[in-house]
Formats: structure tokens, sequence, C-alpha cells
């Protein structure tokens, strides 16, 4: 069988057994989350002592289902998980999410040498293993999840990460600018399906066509550089390689037992490849952001910048130039056509970047003077500045003029098709990053992509740029 052939499995079980399932428990979450996003498969919670939960029977053993099993997910002491396997192996279960943790990563011998007998069981049995140590599979169309707040909706975004914990952030973070996932899968360990497998799996997975990836460390460098390749060669993937310095590699090891590899090597690999690199996990999001909502790059690097703020503006201007792109000066046609939908140019600036007090403007004007800087042949990109606690009104009050030009910003967005993007930056209270997610929703659902800086706009955008550059 093709190590790809039985994901089936693992993606789309018609059936799913959980152990340990206690109160307080693990075992208990897991069952909770298949019941919460819809599950509409048979599902057999387990535990030697029996009972019941949530009005659905607690069996003692997976010998004791009566029907068949797909998949079981594994939350129960390390030194019980081989015996374990090999009664579902023979109960005729296909697949295993080892959510447990104790083996390879703590950097005992008792650990590693546990690690391996669950993969010769795996390699005997046939029955593929997701983990240990890991958080398993989030498939919102299968009713599949790993923790509470994911969204429901499927996408065709896949994620593919090593870290439970940064799977988690990703998911949501990625979730509240837009990004819906198609798969997600936190493999922990690895002792079997691995990085490269999943990269493999998802070349032809017609559900997905971005991929991003967390990783610490690879089984098989070879390998993992040939399917990175072929992978990238017919979708963008952007990957995040964490442990690139001598104390991140320790801290891999500790973490998932992962052989990190130098930088050097890592960085010989992307070059052989399109995979895009990024740094920070806030990186990977803009990127997944950057390709989902501006799937046609600018053709160059001329910009133009509006907002609300001298400030702002300023440092807006000090960020493009950093981020190699040229804040163009506007012709005067450009600058007399925006005089003629100010009221005042008390306390504008109506050069580039342009910033002026749009709350003394009829809103046809302010469309206007949108579609002016964005008809202009002289830009490639329109970024538009929407900074919230730098003005004096309270933000109740503030907020709905900020909606009321975002308003404007789609309509003429969608009007002329130039390149566009929305920094809502600015947010020095709870109040206005709840205020942020607000308006991020208005804008993704419009298909405009927003940051919370100019320079992470510019350095998602330039990298999208690169990717599309003739190689």
């Amino acid at each position: 069988m093709n190590r790809t052939d039985s994901f089936s499995a693992i993606f789309d079980p018609a059936s799913v057994a959980v152990t340990g399932v206690s109160p307080g428990s693990a075992g208990e979450r897991y069952t909770d989350y298949l019941l919460t996003y819809g599950f509409k498969g048979k599902i057999y919670p387990l535990r030697p002592k029996g009972g019941e939960f949530r009005g659905m029977k607690i069996y003692k053993s997976i010998k004791d289902v009566a029907g068949p099993v797909d998949l079981i997910i594994c939350c129960i002491p390390a030194q019980h998980v081989p015996d374990l396997l090999r009664e579902s192996a023979a109960k005729g279960v296909k697949a295993a999410i080892l959510h447990t943790a104790g083996f390879s990563e703590t950097g005992r011998r008792e650990g590693q040498e546990l690690e391996a007998e669950v993969v010769r069981v795996a390699r005997a049995t046939g029955m593929r293993l997701v983990g240990p140590n890991c958080m398993g599979i989030y498939r919102p169309r299968a009713g599949l999840a790993f923790a509470y707040e994911f969204p429901r909706e499927s996408g065709r975004t896949a994620l593919i990460c090593q870290s439970g914990g940064n799977s988690n952030f990703l998911i949501r973070a990625a979730a509240e600018r837009g990004i819906r996932f198609s798969k997600a899968v936190s493999y922990g360990n690895a002792c079997d399906v691995n990085e490269t497998d999943l990269m493999e799996y998802f070349i032809a997975d017609d559900e997905t066509d971005l991929v991003a990836a967390y990783i610490e460390g690879v089984k098989d460098g070879p390998r993992f550089r040939d399917v990175l390749r072929r992978l990238s060669a017919v979708k963008p993937v952007i990957v995040l390689k964490g442990g690139a310095t001598p104390a991140g590699k320790e801290a891999a090891a500790s973490h998932t037992a992962a052989l990190a590899g130098s930088d050097a090597a890592w960085n010989a690999v992307f070059s052989q490849s399109r995979a895009v690199r990024v740094d920070t996990l806030d990186e990977m999001v803009d990127m997944m952001v950057t390709f989902r909502f501006m799937p046609v790059p600018p053709r160059g690097k001329r910009i133009a910048t509006m907002g609300v703020g001298g400030g702002v503006s300023v440092l807006a201007t000090d960020e493009c130039h950093n981020a190699g792109f040229l804040m163009a000066p506007l012709d005067e046609a450009v600058r007399r056509d925006l005089t003629r939908n100010v009221a005042s140019d008390a306390g504008a600036m109506l050069s580039n970047p342009v910033d002026f007090p749009f709350w003394t403007m009829s809103e046809e004007h302010f469309r206007d003077a949108i579609r002016t800087l964005m008809k202009w042949e002289g830009i490639d990109l329109f970024l538009f500045l929407a900074p919230l606690r730098q003005s004096e009104p309270p933000l109740a009050e503030y907020v709905p003029f900020v909606d009321y030009q975002l308003s404007n910003l789609i309509k003429v967005a969608h009007e002329c098709g130039k390149p566009t993007a929305v920094v809502i930056n600015f947010l020095a209270t709870g109040q206005s990053w709840l205020a942020a997610a607000g308006l991020q929703q208005k804008c993704y659902e419009a298909g405009l992509p927003t940051y919370h800086s100019t320079a992470s706009a510019l350095k998602a955008i330039g990298r999208l740029m690169r990717y599309h550059e003739p190689k």
C-alpha cells in the first residue's frame, strides 16, 4: 500500500473510538470535541470501568465494541499504548491518534524504547499512527477537532504542525483574519505519519490549494527535499522551521524528539523549492492571509497610502522605505482631483501619504478620493491605514467612522481591481482589539487582506511578489 493511500481512516473515519474517557480527562474532551463539531459517524467512548458519557455507553475495551472502528484516539498512559494498539489492530482499526506523551520526547531510554515498540506494532499490523505527543486532526467537514473555538466552516488551507500549542494558535489567529482550513494535523513525535507523508498527501488533495507547515525536524532529509519541491511546484507552501538556532535545536529535541538539522542545510532545501520561508507564527498567518486574499500580486513596488493621522502616515512612509517599496509622488492631476474632494485642506496631507479629515467629506467625495488614488497608473499597490487608538474621540464614537471608511473602500476596491491591503493597527486597549476583530471580518468577507502593522503587511506582500517572480 502506498504511504498516502491509508489517510482516509485518519481524515474521513466512519467511526471513532476514544480511550481514557473519565471525568475531566483528555479522553472526555476528545469525545466532547466529536459531539461539539458534529461528527456524523459512530462514537465509542472507552475506559476499563465502563459507564456513560452524555448519554453514550462507555465500553470497557475496544474488543467490546460490536461494530467496526476506523480510528482510535489514544489518551491513556504511555506504558499501555502497545497493548492497546495490538487489540485495536485485531479489531480491524486502521489508524490511531496518539495524544499520549511520555515517549522519545522525554529523552529517557525507556521512553525511546516504548516508542520503538509502538512503531514495531504499527509496522506489523499496518495501522497508521499520528503522534505520539500530539493533538491530532482538525477537519471541519468531517466534524473532527482537537480544541474548542475552531471555525466550523471548511476552507482550502491545510496546516501541518509538529507542535500542538502552535497549531491551536495558528488555527485561531488565522481564523480571525478570514482563513478557513480543509485539514490541520498536529503530529508530534512523528513516529509513523510525518511531515513528508503529509506533504505528499496534500500534493493531490483536491480540497487544498495552500499549505502551511511548522516543522521542528524531519525523519528523512532527501525524501523531504524531494516532496517539498514537488508540492511547492503545484501549490503555495509556507514553512516555519522551529529550532533554527543551537538553543532552539535543543528545545525541539525535548519537545518532539526532532532531528532539527543545521540552518544552512535548511536554507539549501528551501533554495531548491518554491516554498516561502517565514520566521515567526505571526508571519505565517500574514502569509496565509496574503496568499488567500491577494491572488494577483502587485506588478511593482510603487505604493500609495491613505489614512488618518499625520504621525501614522509618517511612520508608514518609513516602513514602506525600509521594506523596499516606493511611496510614489502624486502628479499634479491626482493632487487636483483630491483637492476637489476636500472641503478644507487644513490639517490634510494631499501628497503621498494621503491623510485628510474624512468626517468633513460627503460619502461620495470620500469614495471619489479613494477612486482617484486607486485608478492612478503611478501606483501598483494601495494601502489603507485604519489606526484605532491614535485619535481623540472615544473608541465607541470612532469605530463607526472607520467602519464607514472601510465600507467605501470595499466598494471602490471591487470596482478598480487594484491590489489593496488594510492595516488595522494602534490597538492600544483590549476594547480596540475587539473592535479590530469586527473590522477584520468586514474586510475578509469582502476579500481584502488585513494586517496589524504596515511593516508586516509589506513584508508579506514582498514575499508574495518574490514567489511570483519568474524562476
